[in-house]
């Protein structure tokens, strides 16, 4: 039996399925691998399973069992078990004999692994792949009915009226999916989904320390590794702002480290700052990607209050607890594929007074040019902070940035301000931190994030906006220095990668906001705004007319929108069906079929008439006449009268002639 396109239609919806979840990263590789494998021999047309039903399941259920063993110890999430034996079934079919139960086992089991989907990615990747999937599942299911249970049509039918038809499905079934996510009663999907990190490509994370002569390759990563909503929101389309996570203070000469043990787990950590009274506060809602990398928090310089921590995995949100660990860092005590939590920061440089450790002022063993350097570059400046700005001033100057970097050398900080005079942002960081300890005055590395990009609501912050740079504890107070030069400041990925990365997080954002994230709540909202009339008085004091709010004019063009979509759709099928010539044929065979005391069982026509000739019936030849020129005229071009019409009936009306044998 031949049936190439349906195969096809169905193999394509198989693959669309699977890459739903496979861009998710969580199915584990050997199914990545067998569904490849698994396509390619089905598109050859190769059957390895073909008449080997037995064997296959018994070792499709022992997968079975191992998947769901992981599961059970906790090796593997139950999802994602669940979702990789659905691949694994679907591979069990494509390389079994096609037939039309086959196919419909893929098209079941496939929608079984895009529902997986939403729960293993639901970001707007995830959107592409369900509009295919509807697409290629609705193509298979009309090849299905167009080459009937035998696989064979009969030649010269016009495919056109079926592909409107198609069409018009499809058409209705997206707007009316539309219209039921808006006003139907649900749950928030983050209650129940995994979230996908958003963006494209690369991770990054706070490392545990900073580690001198490596290369400065982040600064090309386009990838986000955390989103921020701000309060009061300075509505700008980027932030030149400094995101803290980490401070150092401890330098052995080629590695910074911090000192010191943790606090006990709190819901709440409390900088030790002390309170000033008129310091403006800023208020941040963050949540951190898998592709940050690390548990350590970040917040706007200065940060002074962390809270509200939550971890987002397979389960859903989970409150979580905080520590705060030496040289003011903040740690997240649960994993998650993401992290969320609130930060509060004050806006004011020298709010930080804490006593800095012993180890803010100690130093290794250092070049003698080193030490010869600090006393030129000092100049005349005698106070501390001048000193500490023109040790700021004079290395941006002298030296430049650059991401090309020769690897491991003996003495990397000599390396830099002698030899190649050209570094990254830790290089700079790094020196300026021994300069000023050189000078008496404690110093720091702060490690975090330079910068921010608005995307809808919220701001984005990349793995290329990752930045090193110096804290001086001058009159009383730490004080930020970045001795880095501007070019090396923020993320400098190729400027079309920048701008296509921008575009694909700007209608992620407002995926996540209006469709992730959109809950009961947020229904309660639309509608409460599309029944409001807002009416006022003018000037003068005169009632004003009412008129809708914007939701409600938005809500109106929709609604518009789509009676006009129906109509569109369904009008020109009503009409047709009450003028085609051939619209009351069908009902005149099948009623001519029980005055002659056959029962067609409620089968289609054309699959009643295959069986009758397929058991020689009698009236089986005149049946199939009947049934040809019906289509043909129902589906084909062939038009059908109405003398013709009384032709064809009076052949079944007519008793056939014995049968020979």
């Amino acid at each position: 039996m031949s049936r190439p396109l349906e195969t096809l239609a169905r193999d394509v919806t198989a693959s669309i399925a699977f890459g739903a979840v496979a861009v998710s990263g969580s199915v584990p590789g050997p199914v990545l691998l067998a569904f490849p494998v698994a396509l390619g021999l089905s598109l050859r047309g190769v059957r390895p399973l073909a008449g080997r039903r037995s064997a296959s399941v018994v070792l499709l259920l022992a997968v079975a069992a191992a998947l769901f063993g992981w599961a059970t110890f906790g090796r593997l999430e139950l999802i994602v078990a669940a979702v990789a034996f659905a691949v694994l079934v679907n591979c069990h079919r494509l390389v079994a004999e096609p037939s039309p139960q086959t196919t419909r086992q893929v098209l079941l089991t496939s929608l079984l692994v895009i529902t997986g989907g939403a729960v293993l990615v639901g970001d707007v990747r995830f959107a592409l792949f369900v509009f295919g999937f509807i697409v290629a599942a609705s193509w298979t299911m009309a090849r299905m009915v167009l080459d009937g249970p035998e696989g064979r049509r009969e030649p010269g039918i016009d495919e056109a009226p079926a592909r409107r038809q198609v069409a018009y499905g499809l058409g209705l079934t997206l707007a009316l999916g539309v219209v039921l996510f808006v006003v139907f009663p649900r749950l928030s999907w983050n209650q129940a989904m995994a979230r996908a990190p958003p963006g494209l490509g690369g991770v990054t994370g706070m490392s545990e320390s900073v580690r001198l002569g490596g290369g400065g390759d982040i600064k090309t990563n386009p990838r986000v590794v955390f989103r921020v909503s701000l309060d009061p929101d300075p509505l700008t389309e980027s932030l030149e702002a400094y995101w803290v996570g980490r401070h150092f203070t401890r330098f052995d000469g080629r590695q910074w480290s911090s000192t010191g043990t943790a606090q006990p787990p709190t819901r709440r950590v409390l900088m030790p700052f002390p309170r000033r009274r008129g310091a403006r506060s800023v208020k941040q809602d963050i949540v951190l990607s898998s592709a940050y990398g690390s548990r350590t928090l970040v917040a706007l310089d200065v940060p002074m209050h962390f809270l509200n921590g939550r971890s987002v995995g397979l389960g859903g949100a989970v409150p979580m607890n905080l520590s705060r660990v030496p040289d003011d860092q903040v740690l997240a005590m649960l994993e998650g594929n993401e992290i969320g939590y609130e930060a509060i920061s004050v806006d004011e440089p020298s709010f930080d007074t804490s006593a800095p450790p012993a180890s803010a002022t100690e130093l290794p063993a250092l070049d003698p040019r080193v030490r010869a350097l600090a006393v030129e570059l000092k100049g005349p400046a005698k106070a501390p902070l001048d000193v500490a700005t023109r040790f700021e001033r004079e290395l941006t100057r002298r030296y430049a940035y650059t991401l090309a970097l020769p690897g491991e050398v003996d003495d990397p900080l000599v390396d830099f301000l002698f030899v190649r005079r050209a570094g990254h942002c830790e290089d700079f960081a790094t020196a300026l931190a021994v300069l000023l300890r050189i000078e008496g005055i404690p110093s720091r590395v702060t490690t975090g994030f330079l910068g921010g990009q608005r995307a809808g609501a919220r701001y984005h912050v990349r793995a290329g906006d990752a930045h090193a740079w110096t804290e001086a504890y001058v009159d009383g107070a730490w004080r930020r220095f970045d001795a880095t030069p501007e070019a090396g400041r923020s993320a400098s990925p190729p400027a079309w990668l920048s701008a296509a990365i921008v575009a694909y997080e700007t209608v992620e954002e407002w995926w996540r906001l209006r469709v992730l994230d959109y809950s009961v709540r947020d229904q309660f909202a639309f509608v409460r705004d599309v029944l409001r009339w807002p009416s006022g008085t003018d000037e003068a004091g005169e009632a004003r007319g009412a008129s809708l709010t914007p939701t409600g004019r938005g809500a109106l063009v929709v609604s518009l929108a789509t009676v006009a979509l129906l109509a569109l759709l369904f009008l020109p099928r009503r009409r047709g069906r009450g003028t085609h010539p051939a619209s009351g044929l069908l009902d005149a065979i099948e009623a001519t079929l029980r005055a002659r005391g056959v029962d067609t069982g409620g089968k289609p026509l054309e699959e009643f008439s295959q069986s009758l000739t397929a058991t020689n019936h009698p009236l089986g030849p005149a049946l199939a006449h009947v049934t040809r020129r019906y289509l043909e005229a129902r589906f084909g071009a062939r038009p059908l009268g109405p003398r013709e019409q009384r032709a064809l009936l009076a052949t079944l009306e007519t008793p056939p002639g014995p049968s020979a044998g």
